[in-house]
């Protein structure tokens, strides 16, 4: 690749990474700013936020959300190789039965 198409390469990655970097920065910001704004003492807005049980049960729930989620991506990463071994086996047998059609098919000399 020439310097002139890496550089172009670079600069499209980085500009990605600005994006996301720039998203969240103002995610961060819009809360804080919601928080700060917000009508509500800091007391009642604690109480909404994490309710009686306090932070451990958020940061719990948090952590079975994760979990859940790992969970599911593991099903579905095995549900994939299984797809992909089936259309390889398919595409095995097809490419033999192509072979020997084409072996049985060809005119001896």
């Amino acid at each position: 690749m020439s310097r002139a198409g890496r550089r172009a390469s670079n600069a499209a990655t980085t500009a990605g990474g600005g994006r996301r970097g720039g998203f969240v920065f103002g995610a961060v910001i819009g809360t804080v700013a919601g928080l700060l704004l917000a009508p509500k003492s800091g007391r009642e807005t604690r109480e909404q936020l994490f309710g009686q049980s306090g932070l451990g049960a958020q940061v719990d729930r948090i952590r079975g959300a994760i979990g859940a989620g790992k969970d599911s991506a593991a099903g579905q990463n095995e549900a994939l190789k299984r797809k992909i071994e089936e259309t390889r086996e398919r595409l095995r047998r097809q490419m033999d039965e192509a072979d020997e059609g084409a072996a049985g098919g060809a005119p001896a000399e």
